[in-house]
Protein backbone atom coordinates (compact mmCIF):
# COMPACT_ATOMS: atom_id res chain seq x y z
CA UNK A 1 0.00 0.00 0.00
CA UNK A 2 1.10 3.59 -0.64
CA UNK A 3 1.80 6.23 2.01
CA UNK A 4 -1.64 7.86 1.76
CA UNK A 5 -3.42 4.56 2.34
CA UNK A 6 -1.33 3.59 5.35
CA UNK A 7 -1.79 7.09 6.79
CA UNK A 8 -5.54 6.60 6.61
CA UNK A 9 -5.55 3.05 8.00
CA UNK A 10 -3.10 3.74 10.85
CA UNK A 11 -4.40 7.17 11.82
CA UNK A 12 -0.82 8.48 11.82
CA UNK A 13 0.52 11.34 9.81
CA UNK A 14 3.35 10.93 7.31
CA UNK A 15 6.01 12.43 9.58
CA UNK A 16 5.30 9.84 12.30
CA UNK A 17 5.40 6.96 9.84
CA UNK A 18 8.70 8.14 8.34
CA UNK A 19 10.14 8.59 11.85
CA UNK A 20 9.34 5.01 12.83
CA UNK A 21 10.80 3.88 9.53
CA UNK A 22 14.05 5.82 10.21
CA UNK A 23 14.18 4.12 13.63
CA UNK A 24 14.06 0.73 11.93
CA UNK A 25 10.69 -0.29 13.40
CA UNK A 26 9.15 -0.79 9.96
CA UNK A 27 10.91 -1.60 6.67
CA UNK A 28 8.70 -0.92 3.65
CA UNK A 29 9.81 -2.29 0.29
CA UNK A 30 11.16 0.12 -2.30
CA UNK A 31 9.52 -0.15 -5.71
CA UNK A 32 11.37 0.39 -9.00
CA UNK A 33 10.08 3.98 -9.19
CA UNK A 34 11.48 4.74 -5.74
CA UNK A 35 8.14 4.85 -3.91
CA UNK A 36 7.62 2.90 -0.68
CA UNK A 37 5.31 -0.11 -0.66
CA UNK A 38 3.96 -0.70 2.86
CA UNK A 39 2.86 -4.22 3.78
CA UNK A 40 0.10 -5.46 6.07
CA UNK A 41 2.83 -6.29 8.62
CA UNK A 42 4.01 -2.66 8.52
CA UNK A 43 0.44 -1.51 9.22
CA UNK A 44 0.03 -3.87 12.16
CA UNK A 45 3.37 -2.78 13.65
CA UNK A 46 2.33 0.89 13.36
CA UNK A 47 -0.98 0.16 15.10
CA UNK A 48 0.84 -1.65 17.90
CA UNK A 49 3.25 1.27 18.28
CA UNK A 50 0.33 3.70 18.36
CA UNK A 51 -1.40 1.69 21.09
CA UNK A 52 1.68 1.28 23.29
CA UNK A 53 2.75 4.91 22.89
CA UNK A 54 -0.74 6.01 23.95
CA UNK A 55 -0.11 4.04 27.16
CA UNK A 56 3.12 6.04 27.65
CA UNK A 57 5.37 3.08 26.97
CA UNK A 58 8.71 4.39 25.74
CA UNK A 59 10.04 3.94 22.23
CA UNK A 60 13.07 2.09 23.59
CA UNK A 61 10.81 -0.46 25.25
CA UNK A 62 8.76 -0.86 22.07
CA UNK A 63 11.97 -1.47 20.11
CA UNK A 64 12.97 -4.15 22.64
CA UNK A 65 9.53 -5.75 22.33
CA UNK A 66 9.80 -5.86 18.54
CA UNK A 67 13.24 -7.45 18.49
CA UNK A 68 12.19 -9.95 21.18
CA UNK A 69 14.57 -8.86 23.93
CA UNK A 70 11.62 -8.00 26.21
CA UNK A 71 8.31 -9.68 26.96
CA UNK A 72 5.04 -7.76 26.54
CA UNK A 73 3.60 -9.05 29.83
CA UNK A 74 6.65 -7.90 31.80
CA UNK A 75 6.60 -4.54 30.07
CA UNK A 76 2.91 -4.02 30.86
CA UNK A 77 3.47 -5.01 34.50
CA UNK A 78 6.26 -2.46 34.84
CA UNK A 79 4.12 0.19 33.17
CA UNK A 80 1.23 -0.50 35.60
CA UNK A 81 3.61 0.07 38.52
CA UNK A 82 4.78 3.35 37.00
CA UNK A 83 1.20 4.49 36.37
CA UNK A 84 0.19 3.63 39.94
CA UNK A 85 3.10 5.69 41.26
CA UNK A 86 2.19 8.52 38.91
CA UNK A 87 -1.37 8.36 40.18
CA UNK A 88 -0.12 8.76 43.76
CA UNK A 89 2.17 11.62 42.67
CA UNK A 90 -0.69 13.40 40.93
CA UNK A 91 -2.86 12.96 44.04
CA UNK A 92 -0.10 14.36 46.25
CA UNK A 93 0.41 17.32 43.88
CA UNK A 94 -3.34 17.95 44.03
CA UNK A 95 -3.24 17.94 47.85
CA UNK A 96 -0.27 20.35 47.77
CA UNK A 97 -2.24 22.78 45.61
CA UNK A 98 -5.17 22.61 48.03
CA UNK A 99 -2.81 23.31 50.98
CA UNK A 100 -1.39 26.35 49.21
CA UNK A 101 -4.92 27.61 48.52
CA UNK A 102 -5.84 27.22 52.18
CA UNK A 103 -2.80 29.31 53.17
CA UNK A 104 -4.14 32.04 50.83
CA UNK A 105 -0.58 33.05 49.90
CA UNK A 106 0.20 35.41 47.05
CA UNK A 107 3.19 35.00 44.77
CA UNK A 108 4.98 37.85 46.59
CA UNK A 109 4.80 36.22 50.06
CA UNK A 110 4.70 32.53 49.07
CA UNK A 111 6.87 30.46 51.47
CA UNK A 112 8.20 28.18 48.75
CA UNK A 113 10.82 26.51 50.95
CA UNK A 114 8.18 24.98 53.22
CA UNK A 115 6.45 23.26 50.31
CA UNK A 116 9.71 22.26 48.59
CA UNK A 117 10.88 20.58 51.80
CA UNK A 118 7.64 18.63 51.89
CA UNK A 119 8.06 17.59 48.26
CA UNK A 120 11.66 16.49 48.92
CA UNK A 121 10.48 14.29 51.77
CA UNK A 122 8.04 12.62 49.39
CA UNK A 123 10.76 12.12 46.78
CA UNK A 124 13.11 10.58 49.35
CA UNK A 125 10.45 8.18 50.62
CA UNK A 126 9.03 7.08 47.25
CA UNK A 127 11.89 7.66 44.79
CA UNK A 128 9.46 9.46 42.50
CA UNK A 129 10.77 11.59 39.62
CA UNK A 130 7.42 13.28 39.06
CA UNK A 131 8.49 16.44 40.88
CA UNK A 132 11.89 16.76 39.24
CA UNK A 133 12.11 20.17 37.58
CA UNK A 134 13.42 20.09 34.03
CA UNK A 135 15.78 22.92 33.16
CA UNK A 136 14.13 25.72 31.23
CA UNK A 137 16.81 26.29 28.63
CA UNK A 138 17.37 26.05 24.90
CA UNK A 139 18.56 22.62 23.69
CA UNK A 140 22.32 22.53 23.17
CA UNK A 141 24.94 20.11 21.87
CA UNK A 142 27.80 19.30 24.25
CA UNK A 143 29.97 17.09 22.07
CA UNK A 144 33.24 19.02 21.74
CA UNK A 145 34.97 16.75 19.26
CA UNK A 146 31.96 16.48 16.97
CA UNK A 147 31.61 20.25 16.97
CA UNK A 148 35.35 20.74 16.39
CA UNK A 149 35.54 18.23 13.53
CA UNK A 150 32.42 19.71 11.91
CA UNK A 151 34.00 23.16 12.07
CA UNK A 152 37.32 21.85 10.72
CA UNK A 153 35.59 20.21 7.77
CA UNK A 154 33.76 23.45 6.93
CA UNK A 155 37.06 25.32 6.97
CA UNK A 156 38.57 22.70 4.65
CA UNK A 157 35.70 23.34 2.22
CA UNK A 158 36.40 27.08 2.24
CA UNK A 159 40.10 26.34 1.78
CA UNK A 160 39.32 24.22 -1.29
CA UNK A 161 37.15 26.99 -2.76
CA UNK A 162 39.96 29.50 -2.29
CA UNK A 163 42.49 27.04 -3.75
CA UNK A 164 40.32 26.67 -6.86
CA UNK A 165 40.31 30.45 -7.21
CA UNK A 166 44.09 30.65 -6.74
CA UNK A 167 44.79 27.83 -9.16
CA UNK A 168 42.48 28.64 -12.04
CA UNK A 169 42.02 32.40 -11.83
CA UNK A 170 45.39 33.68 -10.59
CA UNK A 171 47.39 30.61 -11.74
CA UNK A 172 49.22 30.54 -8.41
CA UNK A 173 51.06 27.40 -7.37
CA UNK A 174 48.84 26.13 -4.54
CA UNK A 175 51.44 23.60 -3.39
CA UNK A 176 54.25 26.16 -3.03
CA UNK A 177 52.72 29.02 -1.07
CA UNK A 178 55.19 30.98 1.06
CA UNK A 179 54.76 31.77 4.75
CA UNK A 180 53.28 35.25 4.21
CA UNK A 181 51.07 33.88 1.44
CA UNK A 182 49.79 31.17 3.78
CA UNK A 183 48.90 33.84 6.34
CA UNK A 184 47.00 35.74 3.66
CA UNK A 185 45.25 32.53 2.58
CA UNK A 186 44.18 31.85 6.18
CA UNK A 187 42.77 35.38 6.49
CA UNK A 188 40.79 35.01 3.26
CA UNK A 189 39.46 31.57 4.29
CA UNK A 190 38.19 33.04 7.56
CA UNK A 191 36.56 35.92 5.68
CA UNK A 192 34.86 33.36 3.44
CA UNK A 193 33.70 31.48 6.53
CA UNK A 194 32.36 34.71 8.05
CA UNK A 195 30.07 35.38 5.08
CA UNK A 196 29.31 31.88 3.79
CA UNK A 197 28.43 30.12 7.06
CA UNK A 198 25.49 32.47 7.80
CA UNK A 199 24.24 31.70 4.29
CA UNK A 200 24.37 27.94 4.97
CA UNK A 201 22.48 28.44 8.24
CA UNK A 202 19.90 30.70 6.60
CA UNK A 203 19.20 28.27 3.76
CA UNK A 204 19.65 24.86 5.42
CA UNK A 205 19.99 25.41 9.21
CA UNK A 206 23.26 23.49 8.99
CA UNK A 207 26.64 23.48 7.22
CA UNK A 208 28.42 20.67 5.33
CA UNK A 209 30.42 19.70 8.41
CA UNK A 210 27.43 19.92 10.75
CA UNK A 211 25.32 17.90 8.31
CA UNK A 212 27.82 15.03 8.53
CA UNK A 213 27.37 14.87 12.30
CA UNK A 214 23.61 15.50 12.29
CA UNK A 215 23.90 18.98 13.84
CA UNK A 216 21.33 21.74 13.30
CA UNK A 217 21.14 25.38 14.40
CA UNK A 218 17.73 27.06 14.58
CA UNK A 219 16.09 29.97 16.32
CA UNK A 220 13.81 29.40 19.37
CA UNK A 221 10.76 29.27 17.08
CA UNK A 222 12.24 26.32 15.21
CA UNK A 223 12.99 28.36 12.08
CA UNK A 224 16.23 29.11 10.28
CA UNK A 225 18.44 31.92 11.56
CA UNK A 226 18.26 35.18 9.68
CA UNK A 227 21.45 36.07 7.84
CA UNK A 228 22.42 38.85 10.26
CA UNK A 229 21.85 36.48 13.21
CA UNK A 230 24.13 33.90 11.62
CA UNK A 231 26.69 36.59 10.80
CA UNK A 232 26.82 37.74 14.41
CA UNK A 233 27.15 34.17 15.64
CA UNK A 234 29.97 33.31 13.21
CA UNK A 235 31.84 36.48 14.12
CA UNK A 236 31.75 35.47 17.80
CA UNK A 237 32.87 31.94 16.90
CA UNK A 238 35.90 33.31 15.03
CA UNK A 239 36.76 35.76 17.80
CA UNK A 240 35.77 34.14 21.10
CA UNK A 241 35.93 30.50 20.02
CA UNK A 242 38.92 30.47 17.67
CA UNK A 243 40.87 33.52 18.84
CA UNK A 244 41.03 34.91 15.29
CA UNK A 245 43.52 32.06 14.62
CA UNK A 246 46.23 34.06 16.40
CA UNK A 247 49.00 31.66 17.52
CA UNK A 248 48.81 30.56 21.19
CA UNK A 249 45.77 32.78 21.81
CA UNK A 250 43.70 30.58 19.47
CA UNK A 251 44.79 27.47 21.41
CA UNK A 252 43.70 29.14 24.66
CA UNK A 253 40.29 29.98 23.18
CA UNK A 254 39.83 26.46 21.83
CA UNK A 255 40.76 24.96 25.22
CA UNK A 256 38.22 27.20 26.97
CA UNK A 257 35.55 26.21 24.45
CA UNK A 258 36.38 22.55 25.03
CA UNK A 259 36.09 23.05 28.78
CA UNK A 260 32.66 24.67 28.46
CA UNK A 261 31.42 21.69 26.44
CA UNK A 262 32.78 19.21 28.98
CA UNK A 263 31.00 21.12 31.79
CA UNK A 264 27.77 21.32 29.74
CA UNK A 265 28.00 25.10 29.64
CA UNK A 266 26.45 26.99 26.74
CA UNK A 267 28.98 28.62 24.42
CA UNK A 268 28.68 32.44 24.40
CA UNK A 269 27.68 32.47 20.72
CA UNK A 270 24.93 29.84 21.25
CA UNK A 271 23.00 31.48 24.08
CA UNK A 272 19.92 32.41 22.06
CA UNK A 273 19.68 29.51 19.60
CA UNK A 274 18.52 25.92 19.42
CA UNK A 275 21.54 23.66 18.79
CA UNK A 276 20.42 20.05 18.26
CA UNK A 277 21.93 16.74 17.21
CA UNK A 278 19.95 14.06 15.40
CA UNK A 279 21.94 11.09 16.67
CA UNK A 280 25.44 9.94 17.61
CA UNK A 281 25.58 6.77 15.54
CA UNK A 282 28.95 5.34 14.52
CA UNK A 283 28.32 5.70 10.81
CA UNK A 284 28.73 9.48 11.15
CA UNK A 285 32.36 9.00 12.08
CA UNK A 286 32.85 6.86 8.98
CA UNK A 287 31.02 9.48 6.92
CA UNK A 288 33.39 12.16 8.25
CA UNK A 289 36.44 10.06 7.33
CA UNK A 290 35.06 9.48 3.82
CA UNK A 291 34.21 13.19 3.34
CA UNK A 292 37.66 14.25 4.60
CA UNK A 293 39.33 11.79 2.23
CA UNK A 294 37.24 13.15 -0.64
CA UNK A 295 38.21 16.75 0.20
CA UNK A 296 41.88 15.70 0.23
CA UNK A 297 41.46 14.06 -3.18
CA UNK A 298 39.85 17.24 -4.53
CA UNK A 299 42.71 19.38 -3.21
CA UNK A 300 45.30 16.95 -4.59
CA UNK A 301 43.49 17.01 -7.95
CA UNK A 302 43.68 20.81 -8.01
CA UNK A 303 47.43 20.69 -7.33
CA UNK A 304 47.97 17.98 -9.94
CA UNK A 305 45.89 19.78 -12.56
CA UNK A 306 48.16 22.81 -12.24
CA UNK A 307 51.02 20.75 -13.67
CA UNK A 308 49.04 20.41 -16.91
CA UNK A 309 49.77 23.24 -19.35
CA UNK A 310 47.10 25.37 -21.06
CA UNK A 311 47.91 23.74 -24.42
CA UNK A 312 48.01 19.97 -24.97
CA UNK A 313 48.80 17.73 -27.93
CA UNK A 314 50.77 18.97 -30.94
CA UNK A 315 52.00 22.49 -30.28
CA UNK A 316 52.59 25.47 -32.47
CA UNK A 317 55.44 27.77 -31.49
CA UNK A 318 52.89 30.23 -30.06
CA UNK A 319 51.32 27.48 -27.94
CA UNK A 320 54.74 26.36 -26.73
CA UNK A 321 55.49 29.95 -25.70
CA UNK A 322 52.20 30.17 -23.80
CA UNK A 323 53.05 26.94 -21.95
CA UNK A 324 56.53 28.28 -21.19
CA UNK A 325 55.21 31.52 -19.71
CA UNK A 326 52.55 29.57 -17.77
CA UNK A 327 55.15 27.41 -16.02
CA UNK A 328 57.40 30.40 -15.36
CA UNK A 329 54.54 32.05 -13.47
CA UNK A 330 53.42 28.82 -11.77
CA UNK A 331 56.88 28.06 -10.36
CA UNK A 332 57.65 31.76 -9.75
CA UNK A 333 60.69 31.73 -12.02
CA UNK A 334 61.27 35.41 -12.61
CA UNK A 335 61.94 36.27 -16.25
CA UNK A 336 62.54 39.91 -15.38
CA UNK A 337 61.00 42.46 -17.72
CA UNK A 338 60.72 39.97 -20.59
CA UNK A 339 58.47 37.13 -21.66
CA UNK A 340 58.46 34.65 -24.54
CA UNK A 341 56.28 36.00 -27.32
CA UNK A 342 54.25 33.98 -29.83
CA UNK A 343 57.26 33.64 -32.14
CA UNK A 344 59.38 32.04 -29.41
CA UNK A 345 61.54 35.15 -29.00
CA UNK A 346 62.01 37.39 -25.99
CA UNK A 347 59.94 40.55 -25.81
CA UNK A 348 59.63 43.36 -23.27
CA UNK A 349 56.67 43.49 -20.91
CA UNK A 350 54.51 46.57 -21.19
CA UNK A 351 54.79 48.65 -18.02
CA UNK A 352 54.31 52.24 -16.96
CA UNK A 353 57.92 52.43 -15.76
CA UNK A 354 57.03 52.22 -12.08
CA UNK A 355 58.07 48.56 -11.77
CA UNK A 356 61.69 47.46 -11.58
CA UNK A 357 62.26 43.85 -12.71
CA UNK A 358 65.09 41.71 -11.42
CA UNK A 359 64.95 38.30 -13.06
CA UNK A 360 67.03 35.80 -14.98
CA UNK A 361 69.78 37.90 -16.49
CA UNK A 362 70.65 35.38 -19.20
CA UNK A 363 67.91 34.09 -21.46
CA UNK A 364 68.98 31.79 -24.29
CA UNK A 365 67.82 32.08 -27.84
CA UNK A 366 65.52 29.17 -28.64
CA UNK A 367 65.51 27.32 -31.93
CA UNK A 368 62.46 25.36 -33.06
CA UNK A 369 62.13 22.43 -35.42
CA UNK A 370 58.64 22.23 -36.91
CA UNK A 371 56.72 19.88 -39.13
CA UNK A 372 53.42 20.94 -40.71
CA UNK A 373 53.41 23.95 -38.40
CA UNK A 374 53.87 21.92 -35.18
CA UNK A 375 56.92 21.83 -32.97
CA UNK A 376 58.93 18.59 -33.08
CA UNK A 377 62.09 19.87 -31.42
CA UNK A 378 63.40 22.71 -29.27
CA UNK A 379 67.01 23.59 -28.55
CA UNK A 380 69.29 26.32 -27.29
CA UNK A 381 73.05 26.71 -27.00
CA UNK A 382 75.27 28.78 -24.72
CA UNK A 383 78.94 29.53 -25.31
CA UNK A 384 81.04 31.76 -23.07
CA UNK A 385 84.73 32.50 -23.56
CA UNK A 386 87.04 34.26 -21.09
CA UNK A 387 84.24 35.45 -18.85
CA UNK A 388 85.18 37.18 -15.59
CA UNK A 389 81.84 36.49 -13.89
CA UNK A 390 80.15 33.31 -12.74
CA UNK A 391 78.16 30.93 -14.92
CA UNK A 392 74.68 29.70 -13.99
CA UNK A 393 73.56 26.13 -14.56
CA UNK A 394 70.65 27.08 -16.86
CA UNK A 395 68.61 24.44 -15.07
CA UNK A 396 65.60 26.73 -14.78
CA UNK A 397 65.61 27.38 -18.52
CA UNK A 398 65.90 23.65 -19.25
CA UNK A 399 63.17 22.90 -16.71
CA UNK A 400 60.70 25.39 -18.20
CA UNK A 401 61.49 24.29 -21.75
CA UNK A 402 61.06 20.61 -20.89
CA UNK A 403 57.72 21.04 -19.11
CA UNK A 404 56.32 23.35 -21.81
CA UNK A 405 56.95 20.66 -24.42
CA UNK A 406 56.76 17.30 -22.59
CA UNK A 407 53.72 18.02 -20.41
CA UNK A 408 51.73 18.86 -23.54
CA UNK A 409 51.99 15.23 -24.67
CA UNK A 410 48.97 12.99 -24.25
CA UNK A 411 50.89 10.63 -21.93
CA UNK A 412 50.91 13.31 -19.23
CA UNK A 413 47.60 13.28 -17.39
CA UNK A 414 46.32 14.08 -13.91
CA UNK A 415 48.52 12.65 -11.14
CA UNK A 416 51.30 11.88 -13.63
CA UNK A 417 54.79 11.52 -12.15
CA UNK A 418 56.47 12.45 -15.42
CA UNK A 419 56.96 16.17 -14.54
CA UNK A 420 58.70 15.17 -11.30
CA UNK A 421 60.90 12.66 -13.10
CA UNK A 422 61.97 15.29 -15.62
CA UNK A 423 62.74 17.78 -12.83
CA UNK A 424 64.80 15.15 -10.95
CA UNK A 425 66.80 14.25 -14.05
CA UNK A 426 67.73 17.89 -14.61
CA UNK A 427 68.44 18.73 -10.95
CA UNK A 428 70.59 15.62 -10.45
CA UNK A 429 72.83 16.50 -13.37
CA UNK A 430 73.98 20.05 -12.66
CA UNK A 431 76.84 20.91 -15.04
CA UNK A 432 76.82 17.31 -16.29
CA UNK A 433 75.90 15.67 -19.57
CA UNK A 434 72.66 13.73 -19.62
CA UNK A 435 70.30 11.99 -21.99
CA UNK A 436 66.92 10.44 -21.24
CA UNK A 437 63.55 9.82 -22.87
CA UNK A 438 60.09 10.66 -21.57
CA UNK A 439 56.73 10.75 -23.41
CA UNK A 440 58.49 9.84 -26.66
CA UNK A 441 60.79 12.87 -26.41
CA UNK A 442 64.57 12.56 -26.15
CA UNK A 443 66.20 15.12 -23.86
CA UNK A 444 69.92 15.77 -24.31
CA UNK A 445 72.34 18.13 -22.63
CA UNK A 446 76.05 18.38 -23.52
CA UNK A 447 78.22 20.51 -21.25
CA UNK A 448 81.90 21.36 -21.61
CA UNK A 449 83.87 23.84 -19.51
CA UNK A 450 87.40 24.67 -18.39
CA UNK A 451 88.93 27.37 -16.23
CA UNK A 452 86.02 27.19 -13.78
CA UNK A 453 85.73 25.58 -10.37
CA UNK A 454 82.61 23.58 -9.52
CA UNK A 455 81.09 24.72 -6.21
CA UNK A 456 78.56 21.86 -6.14
CA UNK A 457 75.81 24.42 -6.63
CA UNK A 458 74.06 26.06 -9.56
CA UNK A 459 77.07 28.34 -10.15
CA UNK A 460 80.52 27.99 -11.68
CA UNK A 461 83.16 30.52 -10.61
CA UNK A 462 86.31 31.35 -12.62
CA UNK A 463 89.50 29.77 -11.29
CA UNK A 464 92.83 31.55 -11.31
CA UNK A 465 93.61 30.46 -14.86
CA UNK A 466 94.04 33.12 -17.54
CA UNK A 467 91.49 31.58 -19.88
CA UNK A 468 88.11 29.94 -19.35
CA UNK A 469 85.50 28.38 -21.54
CA UNK A 470 81.89 27.22 -21.09
CA UNK A 471 79.60 25.50 -23.58
CA UNK A 472 76.06 24.10 -23.05
CA UNK A 473 73.89 22.52 -25.73
CA UNK A 474 70.36 21.48 -24.81
CA UNK A 475 67.82 19.85 -27.11
CA UNK A 476 64.49 18.02 -27.07
CA UNK A 477 63.26 16.04 -30.05
CA UNK A 478 60.33 13.78 -30.73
Amino acid sequence: MMIKEIEKLSGMDRANIRFYESEGLITPRRMDNGYRDYSEDDLQILLRIKLLRSLHISLEEIRDLKNGSKDLMDTLSNQIIRLEQEKKDVSYAKDMCHAMQEDRASFADLDAKKYIDSINQTINSTGSTYFSVKSDEYPQVFYPWRRFLARSFDISIYNILWSVFLAFVFHENVAARSGPENLLDTLIVFIMMLFLEPLWLRLFATTPGKLIFGLRIENPDGGHLFYDEGLGRTLRVIGTGMGYNIPIYSLICLWKSYGRCIENEIQPWDESIYYTIKDTKQYRGLLYIAASALSFIVLFTIISSQLLPPNKGDLTVAEFAENYNYYAKLFEIDLGDEYMDETGNWDKKKTDGSVIYIGLAEKPEYHFTTENGYVTGVSFAIEVVNNEGFITSYNKQMFLTSLAFACAQNEVRLFSKIPNRIADKIDNNIFKDYSFTETGITFMCDIEYSGYRDTQSHLLFPSNEDENYFSLKFSMNK
